[in-house]
C-alpha cells in the first residue's frame, strides 16, 4: 500500500499538474476584455455595471479597459486588428462598423442572438427598430445598441416671451418667424443656435423633405436634389439674415446658448448636463422640445452615438459571455439607469416603460422630448467610406455657409462621391 501511495505522489508531482490543468482552467471563469471610450460619470456608471454583471454569474468576468476618447479607441482597434491581438467587445461609432466589417474583425451576431445566451426574441424585438437600422448590414446584426442620444431642441423660454411668441416652434418656418420677430422686437438675439457641426440637422431636415439622402439599402443617394438642397438654402439664409448663428469661436453652441444669447439650440439629448448649469447660474426660464420638421414633412431626428461589437477573434466561450453582457446592459432596469447617469437614452421600450424611467421622466421634464423622439428616430445607414463622406460633407458645409461657394456643385460632389462608394 505505501508503495502504492508513493507511486502516486510521484506520478502526480511529474505529470499532474498538467493533467489537471484543463480541469482547473475549465472551473475558472472566463475572461471577456471590454475596451470603451467613457470617462467622468459615464466611466463610473460602466465600472457599476460591470461590477455587477461579474457578481451576478461566475461564468463570466468583463475586465474594462479605457482606451481613452473615441479617436484613440478606433486607432486602438485597428493597429489590434493588424497585430491579431484585438479585445473581446468594444464601443464602437456606427461609421467605424463598416470598415471594422471589411476588415474582417467584426462578428456577426446573429447566431448568437439566442435565449441559451439570455438574448431570445423577447430581448431583440424590443430594441427601437431605428437603433437595429444602425447595427443591420446586408441583414445581419454586426452590434448591439448601447449609448444612444437624439437631437433635441432647447429653448430659452424668456426670449420667445420678449418677442411675443406664446408657444414653441415646431416647424424651421416658425423658427424663421420667431427670428424676424425678435429682430422686431430689437433684440440682436438670433432664434437658431447650431453647432460648427450641424451637417445631422442638414441630413434630417431634407430627409423630412422627401429627400431619400441615402436609403437604407443603400441603392439611393439623393443628396443634390432640390428636396436634399433645400434645407441648406433655408439654413444659410437664416444666418445671412442674422435670424441663426453657428458655434463659431465658441467651440459648442451649449455654453452660447446657457449665457442667453440664442432663443433656440439644437444639440445632442446628451448634451443637457453641459446646458441646464449654464441656465441655472444666469436664471433663464428654460424648456427643451422635440426638434422642428421641415417642408411640412413627418416628424423624425436622427439616432447618434455608440453601440458595442464582439470581435471575430474571441472563442466561442467568449462570444457568449460577450452577448450575455450585453444581454445584461439591456435590461430595462440597467439601461433605465444607464440613461439617467449619462444623459444617453433607454435602448429598449421596456427601459423606456421601466418604473425607474418614468419615475425619472416625471422628475426631469426637460428628458421628456428626447425620450419621445425614441418612437420617430432612424439611424443613418452606413458603408465603408462613410466616415471619408462625413468629414467631405462637414468641409462642404463650412465652403457653403463661409465662403458662399455653389451650393448645387458641391453637393452633387458629395453625391457623386458617396455613389463611387456605393459602386452606383
Amino acid at each position: 500500500m505505501k508503495k502504492i501511495k508513493v507511486l502516486l505522489a510521484s506520478l502526480a508531482a511529474t505529470v499532474g499538474l498538467s493533467a489537471l490543468s484543463p480541469l482547473a482552467s475549465a472551473q475558472e471563469p472566463v475572461e471577456l476584455t471590454f475596451w470603451h471610450a467613457m470617462n467622468g460619470p459615464h466611466q463610473e456608471m460602466i465600472t457599476e455595471l460591470v461590477g455587477e454583471f461579474n457578481a451576478s454569474q461566475s461564468d463570466y468576468v468583463v475586465v474594462e479597459q479605457n482606451q481613452g476618447d473615441y479617436s484613440t479607441l478606433s486607432q486602438s482597434i485597428m493597429a489590434s486588428g493588424a497585430a491579431g491581438d484585438l479585445p473581446t467587445i468594444a464601443q464602437m461609432a456606427a461609421s467605424n462598423m463598416p470598415d471594422y466589417m471589411d476588415s474582417g474583425i467584426l462578428l456577426a451576431l446573429d447566431d448568437l442572438l439566442t435565449d441559451e445566451n439570455n438574448f431570445g426574441e423577447d430581448l431583440y424585438g424590443d430594441i427601437f427598430p431605428g437603433f437595429l437600422e444602425g447595427v443591420t448590414f446586408d441583414d445581419q446584426v454586426y452590434a448591439i445598441p448601447f449609448s444612444k442620444s437624439v437631437r433635441l431642441m432647447y429653448v430659452n423660454e424668456d426670449l420667445l416671451a420678449e418677442a411675443g411668441f406664446d408657444t414653441i416652434p415646431t416647424t424651421w418656418e416658425e423658427v424663421e418667424a420667431l427670428g424676424v420677430a425678435l429682430q422686431e422686437a430689437g433684440l440682436e438675439n438670433p432664434a437658431m443656435g447650431l453647432e460648427n457641426s450641424f451637417s445631422m440637422e442638414v441630413e434630417t431636415m431634407a430627409r423630412q423633405n422627401g429627400a431619400a439622402w441615402v436609403s437604407q439599402d443603400l441603392s439611393t443617394v439623393e443628396i443634390a436634389s432640390e428636396t436634399a438642397i433645400a434645407p441648406i438654402q433655408f439654413l444659410k439664409g437664416l444666418i445671412d439674415n442674422g435670424y441663426a448663428r453657428t458655434a463659431g469661436e465658441d467651440g459648442y453652441m451649449s455654453g452660447p446658448f446657457s449665457q442667453g444669447e440664442t432663443a433656440l439650440y439644437i444639440g445632442s439629448s446628451a448634451g443637457l448636463a453641459y446646458v441646464t448649469p449654464g441656465i441655472e447660474e444666469n436664471n433663464i426660464g428654460f424648456s427643451t422640445a422635440e426638434i422642428p420638421t421641415f417642408g411640412g414633412g413627418d416628424k423624425l431626428t436622427l439616432f447618434a452615438g455608440n453601440d458595442l461589437g464582439v470581435f471575430a477573434t474571441a472563442s466561442e466561450e467568449q462570444q457568449a459571455g460577450a452577448v450575455q453582457f450585453m444581454s445584461f446592459l439591456l435590461q430595462p432596469e440597467n439601461t433605465a439607469r444607464w440613461a439617467i447617469a449619462t444623459g444617453y437614452l433607454p435602448i429598449t421600450q421596456a427601459g423606456v416603460d421601466s418604473e425607474t424611467w418614468q419615475n425619472y421622466l416625471a422628475e426631469n421634464e426637460y428628458v421628456q422630448a428626447a425620450s419621445a423622439e425614441l418612437a420617430y428616430g432612424m439611424s443613418s445607414p452606413q458603408y465603408v467610406g462613410a466616415s471619408e463622406v462625413f468629414n467631405a460633407f462637414e468641409t462642404t458645409l463650412e465652403n457653403i455657409i463661409l465662403n458662399d461657394a455653389d451650393i448645387q456643385t458641391e453637393m452633387q460632389a458629395i453625391e457623386d462621391l458617396v455613389k463611387g462608394h456605393l459602386g452606383l
